[in-house]
Parts: C-alpha cells; sequence; structure tokens
C-alpha cells in the first residue's frame, strides 16, 4: 500500500515515531512498528477471549439475551439476563404442550404459539426448544483441547432442568421414528385393510387400484402366489349396509344403557377437574394483571411491559373462557337420555356415514377386533359376540361348543363399552 501511495505521487507523514521513506533501512523501523501493534492486537484479542471464556465456565451469559430473557445491569455495572415474563409464559407453555401432546407436531405448536404473541422465526423456533438457556444452563463452546459441554448458569430458568430433558428425549424420539417410519395415507377406498386374510393362502390383505375405461377399480387383494383379490367397495358397501340393517338386541339394551351411564359419569368427572383447572389459570392471570398494574403505580416497571403483561393477560381469558364454554357444551351434549343406549346403536350407519376415515376405520375394528378370512358376505366374517349383540342367526358351522362363553361376555362388555366411547 505504501508502494502504491508512492506511485501516486502521496507522501506518508507519521505524527508519532516519524520514518523518512527516502532511506531504504526505514523500512526495518516500519516492520518493527508495523509487527508491535499487530502482536498488541493479537494480545486483545485473545484476553477478550479468555475473558468471555470465564465468564461463561462461571455460568454468566454473555451475547444478546435470548427470547424470554431481557439484559439488564446491576448498580456495580455487573451485567446478566432476566426472565421477561410476556415471553417466558409463552415459552414454558411450549415445553409443557410437548410433553402432553400424545404425538408431538412441532409446527402446529408453533402456530398456537405465534397466536399467544411469541415473535419468532420457525427455524429459530426449532432451536429455542433445543436450548438449555431455558432450563438454567449454559453451553460452553469447545476451546482447544476442552470438549464441548453443558454448566449450570447464574441466570433463573424458565422452565425445570427434568421438564427441559423429557422435551429433548421426545424429540430425540420423534425423529428417531420419522427416520424408522413413514407417514401412511389414509385411503377411504380400503376401510378394512389390515383387517381382512387372503382365504386361500391365510396373508393379509392390501389395497391397490386398477384404472378401468371410465373410472378406477378398487380391491383388496393378496400379494402371495396365489394373487386373490376382491372388490373392495362391494366389502365397504355391503359392511355400510349392514349397518343400516342391525339392531341391537333387547337383552343388550339395558347393559349398553348401563355401560353409557358409566362412561358420561366418568366425562362428568372430568369436565369438573378441567373446569376447575381452567378457573385456577383465570384467576392466575387476573393477579398477573392486577400485580402489573400494582408495580406499574410503584414505578418498578415501565409502561411497555406493563402494557404486554396486560395485553397477554387480556389473551389468556378470552381464551380460558373460549375452553370453558366449548367443555360446557360438550358436557352438556354428553347426557344420556333414557333411550340413549338404543339410539346409538340404532344410528351407528349414520355415525359411519358422517365420519371422516379414521373414524370409519375404528368403528369397523370395532366390529372386526382380530382379522377374518375374507368373504363377500359380511355376516361371515363378524364374530359370535358381535352376532349374539345384534341377535343375528348364527352360521350353521359355527364351533360354538368350542368357545369359551366367558370370553364371550368379555368380548361383549369391551365391545359396547367401546361403541359408547367411540360417540363420547
Amino acid at each position: 500500500m505504501l508502494e502504491k501511495l508512492q506511485k501516486l505521487g502521496v507522501s506518508l507523514q507519521a505524527i508519532d515515531q516519524p520514518i523518512d521513506f527516502s532511506i531504504p533501512e526505514s523500512k526495518i523501523i516500519l516492520a518493527v512498528y508495523l509487527a508491535t501493534s499487530e502482536v498488541e492486537n493479537d494480545k486483545k484479542s485473545r484476553n477478550v477471549s479468555l475473558g468471555l471464556q470465564k465468564a461463561r465456565l462461571e455460568g454468566r451469559w454473555i451475547n444478546k439475551a435470548p427470547l424470554g430473557y431481557r439484559n439488564k445491569i446491576i448498580a456495580d455495572g455487573k451485567k446478566y439476563i432476566a426472565v421477561y415474563a410476556p415471553e417466558a409464559f409463552i415459552i414454558r407453555e411450549v415445553f409443557e404442550e410437548i410433553i402432553k401432546a400424545k404425538r408431538v407436531t412441532l409446527s402446529e405448536i408453533y402456530k398456537e404459539a405465534l397466536a399467544k404473541g411469541l415473535k419468532c422465526s420457525r427455524s429459530a423456533f426449532y432451536i429455542l426448544v433445543r436450548n438449555p438457556i431455558y432450563c438454567g444452563q449454559i453451553k460452553i463452546p469447545e476451546t482447544g483441547d476442552e470438549k464441548s459441554r453443558i454448566i449450570d448458569g447464574l441466570h433463573a430458568g424458565i422452565v425445570s432442568v427434568a421438564l427441559f430433558e423429557q422435551v429433548q428425549k421426545k424429540l430425540r424420539n420423534l425423529i428417531n421414528s420419522r427416520l424408522v417410519k413413514k407417514k401412511r395415507v389414509l385411503n377411504e377406498n380400503y376401510l378394512l385393510r389390515g383387517i381382512l386374510l387372503c382365504p386361500d393362502c391365510g396373508k393379509t390383505l392390501t389395497g391397490s387400484s386398477s384404472q378401468g375405461r371410465s373410472r378406477k377399480y378398487y380391491y383388496y387383494y393378496c400379494t402371495g402366489k396365489c394373487k386373490y383379490r376382491i372388490r373392495a367397495d362391494y366389502i365397504n358397501a355391503g359392511f355400510q349396509m349392514f349397518l343400516q340393517d342391525i339392531k341391537i338386541d333387547v337383552s343388550f339394551c339395558k347393559r349398553a344403557n348401563d355401560l353409557l351411564k358409566e362412561i358420561d359419569k366418568g366425562r362428568q368427572q372430568d369436565y369438573q377437574i378441567k373446569k376447575r383447572e381452567i378457573g385456577k389459570a383465570m384467576d392466575g392471570s387476573i393477579d398477573r394483571s392486577l400485580n402489573a398494574h400494582k408495580l406499574f403505580s410503584e414505578g418498578k416497571i415501565d409502561y411497555d411491559d406493563y402494557f404486554l403483561i396486560k395485553e397477554n393477560c387480556k389473551a389468556y381469558l378470552k381464551k380460558y373462557a373460549s375452553e370453558l364454554r366449548e367443555l360446557a357444551l360438550n358436557a352438556g351434549a354428553g347426557i344420556y337420555g333414557k333411550n340413549a343406549g338404543d339410539s346409538i346403536f340404532y344410528r351407528l350407519a349414520e355415525v359411519y356415514k358422517l365420519s371422516d376415515v379414521l373414524m370409519k376405520q375404528r368403528i369397523a375394528r370395532l366390529f372386526f377386533p382380530e382379522k377374518v378370512i375374507a368373504d363377500e358376505n359380511i355376516l361371515n366374517m363378524l364374530p359370535e359376540f358381535i352376532k349374539k349383540i345384534f341377535g343375528l342367526e348364527l352360521v350353521k358351522d359355527s364351533p360354538m361348543k368350542e368357545r369359551d362363553f366367558n370370553n364371550d361376555e368379555i368380548e361383549m362388555n369391551q365391545f359396547l363399552s367401546s361403541v359408547g366411547q367411540q360417540k363420547a
């Protein structure tokens, strides 16, 4: 650069430690000056790095506060991060929701968090649920011979260490299951897939379609050498017609009513428990709003913090009120009358017709709890306890004498109870 400047007719003037560039030996002095400043910069950089590493080892967060925290400074000038209530409350609910959900779907939980007021991108959210900062810990990066590790931080955690570890375990299991299993797409044309067995070789039938001249034809077929297949639409339509024609036997009406009432009693108890939980949550939101108003009046928090807490509490109260209303409507709809047991069993075809694919499969599996040999006549595939419940004529060659009647009673009770559970 000096050579370029000299060629352009620009002379360099040094205020401190002047150098006469007309003397060739002055380049040696210049090199010493430049090397000295470079070494000084390196020393400063090293000291800063050591200072940051020392702060991390002490458990201090040295960067900009992550979502859910705010940077603060105490009287002696030391910096720290403190929990920021509006965001922290949502983040805590995110971790709890991941544990509660039977099937973890982070995208849905992310959308719910956004609706509650959390502001972050989808990728930042996925990093958030894996960041140990939220359980009061700090990750120490790898330096030299020391491996990366996690230590306890000086800041307060938003969630407990136990809850954070449970979430990480569930997320790991989710990733592993996605690698192993492919999502199975439900097809309304193969409602009995997985139930029917090949009458020739005994293998489980699967589903396939064949393109005709004007439309597709669907079949349950065997993957074995026998190549057996049967029209899926015929069997599916036969099962739906069977549901329309059946009526529960009079001797089972009372038992069905008693089981349904027992189910409803349990639902009412659950309703009261959830009602109390929502009531406590609403009281908590009201208390938080009042406490924020008090702190604002005393000058302990600024208006922005007070406004955020107030709006957050208002949103939660609206959400809790909606949940309570929906819960009350569902509980009221679940009360069975005197003929409720008859009505649900007489309306199985209607329920089946209006249900989605998953519910239709569940109803089908109530009637076929075990795999059965495929037959064009649905009655020939039904278990004996189903025939008893609906007063159907038993198949002549059915080995009734060899059956366990105690087992029949258990299966009947399970079926009647399951129908009530599906309706609920």
